[in-house]
């Protein structure tokens, strides 16, 4: 059975979370994001740029985790049932 998807609350949050070093002193840049989540840099990009990519639990407990956070801080369960689609379309959004 396929993952739960999520979304992301806030992306101007994840990306004053980026700038805050992590327990390495890391500061994280979307393709390190990425790398860290597991997914494409052009997700992380969409994200923080207020498209709602969906991601599945486990990429959004890596995305917390890793900047420093807990998965509820930073991410709702989707109305939709799972992750199988990639973008949640935005009001007024014709596709």
């Amino acid at each position: 059975m396929p993952e739960p998807a999520y979304l992301l609350n806030d992306g101007p949050l994840l990306r004053r979370l980026m700038r805050c070093p992590d327990v390495d002193g890391t500061r994280h840049t979307v393709r390190t994001l990425a790398d860290a989540i597991g997914i494409g840099k052009s997700k992380v990009s969409a994200m923080l740029n207020g498209r709602q990519p969906k991601l599945t639990a486990s990429q959004a407990r890596r995305a917390a985790e890793a900047v420093g956070v807990t998965r509820k801080a930073l991410f709702t369960p989707s109305l939709s049932a799972f992750a199988n689609t990639d973008i949640t379309p935005t009001p007024g959004d014709a596709r």
